[in-house]
């Protein structure tokens, strides 16, 4: 079902699952769901310039795009690498990418939850060896699949267990690339500091920096922007704070970079995660 769902979509252009995602999403705007509910709150604490209706229209753009994401699923899995690539409109501050491919050192993509991280995934791709990590799926069949689609055009997959991570830990040091989604929710006991995002104390995952010291990668940020006619993938370089032994120090630098992507376009973050869960001891739960 998983399968044919998104081959259903990848039979439709980009235009019209974008526009099927945008009615869907002015529909479900009416119902008080969980992840509206959360994106509001996210909403309301990083932007408390902002009046209430400023941000519940921003919250409704950032669902909508959002579903616009998951509708892109269908092309980004099964369309061949030169397709995907005709929807690049243009690439900004490419150099930074350059420059570290030819340092011929391993590179780590910080790439946070904004505008289509699978696209930036196959442009990535286009450019040098890239490897993709993937969170094991309980279900067998459904694992499988997952694989199956993340590995294709030239991507290898390997699942975030202990092994997997050490295999690409071993490749980044033989100059690979790969990418990490900085900005999730770890759990209390996972490997994270508090440092801020939008001037909030955020539980933030430590594995980026002690990877990039660890193997002596590049550390470049980037996102693929959802433009009208395709995507726009931009690259950011990151405060060199960020490779520094002080957990703080480079949590706070990883943030730093995920805000700056963020306020570029603020309705295409998926502000959906409980992203403030954990709270220093003594504070109360902001949801």
């Amino acid at each position: 079902m998983a399968r044919n769902a998104l081959k259903l979509f990848a039979f439709f252009s980009i235009k019209s699952v974008r526009n099927f995602a945008t009615f869907v999403g002015n529909i479900a705007w009416f119902f008080n769901t969980k992840s509206k509910k959360i994106t509001i709150k996210n909403i309301e604490l990083c932007f408390p310039e902002l009046s209430d209706p400023e941000r519940k229209k921003l919250a409704k753009k950032s669902l909508i795009e959002s579903l616009k994401t998951a509708a892109e699923m269908g092309a980004m899995y099964f369309w061949e690498s030169e397709k995907i690539l005709k929807l690049v409109e243009r690439v900004e501050n490419l150099e930074i990418l350059d420059r570290a491919i030819k340092s011929g050192k391993g590179i780590i993509l910080l790439a946070p939850h904004q505008g289509n991280f699978e696209m930036m995934r196959h442009f990535a791709a286009s450019k040098t060896r890239f490897i993709t990590l993937y969170q094991p799926l309980k279900t067998p069949e459904l694992d499988a699949l997952s694989v199956e689609l993340r590995s294709k055009n030239g991507v290898e997959a390997l699942p975030t267990t202990a092994r997997g991570i050490a295999a690409v830990f071993r490749e980044l040091q033989k100059g690979a690339v790969t990418a990490i989604l900085p900005d999730s929710s770890p759990a209390r006991d996972s490997g994270a500091v508090f440092a801020p995002f939008f001037g909030i104390e955020t539980f933030t995952a430590t594995l980026l920096s002690k990877a990039a010291r660890k193997t002596g990668a590049i550390v470049i940020a980037c996102a693929a922007f959802r433009s009208p006619e395709g995507f726009i993938p931009r690259f950011f370089a990151v405060d060199e704070t960020l490779y520094l032994d002080d957990s703080r120090a480079a949590a706070a630098a990883v943030n730093v970079v995920i805000e700056e992507c963020v306020r570029l376009d603020p309705a295409q973050y998926f502000w959906e995660y409980r992203r403030f869960k954990v709270r220093p001891k003594g504070e109360k739960s902001f949801y």
